[in-house]
């Protein structure tokens, strides 16, 4: 594709001026004014997303141009965004071998190669892409941007292979690549810092707190019945928290089993009630006045135990909120009905958090899926729902909420 398109449509930020100037530039139209025309449609096409329609006007080229390098690279991006990795990738080696120095058709496949969490032949791309040139600052400014993202997803990858050797060249190879005139010792100590973020496991929705202190224990009563948890036996010094259900109990020692027993200031730092000194209780409002969110904020942006409405005023999250929106709790259709209960996972490079472990439903209350969802990530990091099938990722009438 025309690098970084991909990107304006997953960001919702398209630009039609910037974008136009990159298809116009693609593989360029040639001399034959009836190509030009068929061309011209084809990138309409891709436009407006008619990715098929794309497809047919290059099959209709490639019959009386066998080759035509323009037609074979909007069908291998076609074929891309239509999430077909291995007819594009066969297409694209296969249009490589007849036009090696083709930069065009290395960004879609570095494109593809990351899609398919390829990080090194991705990147293997991108240095042919450098090696040979790009005179367009516009589209080069663009695969400069993607293969930093390129490097970070290769950094996080590895970080969860606990490859962290590897993972720190990548990270110095990222800062010398843009530039940064960091210490060495400044870079160490935030990538240090960044992997302490990384390793840290996928939260839970239920936590074992011991009461440490005579006065420990009201401030905790007050937290929990604040932000809307419902009690069954407040007596006794340990408790069973489900900050997903929103309901606590007294438990004995014997039934904790293998699971983690933490103080209760633990389980503050953990729902995000920290830094405490930055932490407000607040509520906020759309440009109209609207409610949208009400709870805990970190720099006026939601930050732990809220609430997020529908600019009718009806629910649409409540929860566990943190830098790219929900972690755990639930969501609900603008009826009232529950959408999802369970936990979201923190979304690494674009994109806000997806569902990750729990439960979803259809408008009319009917359970379509428990367990782990299957999460594929784009090119850029953008989260897909592969399964459950056909369960939008987020709410079209979801309320606009910046995020920390």
């Amino acid at each position: 594709m025309f690098w970084g398109l991909k990107l304006f449509f997953h960001q919702k930020i398209y630009k039609p001026q910037v974008t136009n100037i990159l298809l116009t530039n693609f593989f360029g139209f040639g001399d034959d004014m009836t190509l030009h025309e068929q061309l011209d449609k084809c990138r309409n096409h891709v436009l407006n997303r008619e990715y098929g329609e794309a497809m047919e006007i290059c099959d209709e080229i490639l019959k009386n141009d066998l080759n035509n390098p323009a037609a074979l690279g909007y069908k291998a991006q076609c074929l891309y965004l239509l999430e077909k990795n291995t007819q594009a990738l066969t297409l694209l080696n296969n249009a490589l071998i007849l036009y090696p120095d083709n930069y065009h058709y290395l960004c879609t496949k570095a494109e593809v190669m990351m899609d398919e969490e390829e990080y090194d032949r991705a990147l293997e791309c991108f240095d042919r892409i450098f090696e040979i040139g790009v005179e367009d600052e516009t589209l080069l400014s663009f695969i400069k941007m993607d293969y930093s993202i390129c490097l970070r997803l290769k950094e996080d990858d590895l970080i969860e292979r606990e490859k962290y050797v590897d993972a720190w060249k990548c990270y110095n190879l990222r800062l010398n690549f843009e530039s940064s005139s960091m210490k060495p010792s400044e870079a160490l100590k935030r990538f240090k810092k960044y992997v302490a973020n990384k390793t840290v496991k996928n939260k839970s929705r239920r936590y074992c707190v011991k009461i440490s202190s005579d006065g420990a224990k009201p401030e905790l009563m007050e937290f929990l019945l604040k932000n809307g948890f419902k009690c069954d036996d407040e007596s006794g010094l340990l408790f069973l928290i489900d900050v997903v259900d929103k309901n606590f109990s007294a438990i004995s020692a014997d039934s904790v089993g293998d699971n983690p027993i933490i103080s209760e200031s633990k389980f503050l730092d953990k729902v995000n009630y920290y830094p405490r000194n930055r932490i407000r209780y607040r509520e906020l409002h759309d440009p109209n006045g609207n409610l949208v969110y009400e709870g805990y904020t970190l720099d006026y942006a939601p930050y732990g135990f809220g609430k997020a409405y529908f600019a009718d005023g009806s629910l649409y999250r409540e929860g566990i909120f943190d830098i790219k929106g929900i972690v755990q709790g639930k969501e609900y259709y603008p009826s009232g009905q529950i959408r999802f209960e369970g936990e979201w996972s923190l979304t690494r490079g674009y994109g806000p958090n997806a569902p990750y472990d729990g439960n979803a439903y259809s408008e009319n209350g009917k359970l379509i899926y428990s367990g782990k969802f299957k999460i594929k990530r784009g090119g850029v990091g953008w989260p897909m729902i592969q399964e459950p099938k056909g369960f939008p990722h987020e709410q079209k009438e979801r309320p606009k909420i910046d995020y920390y």
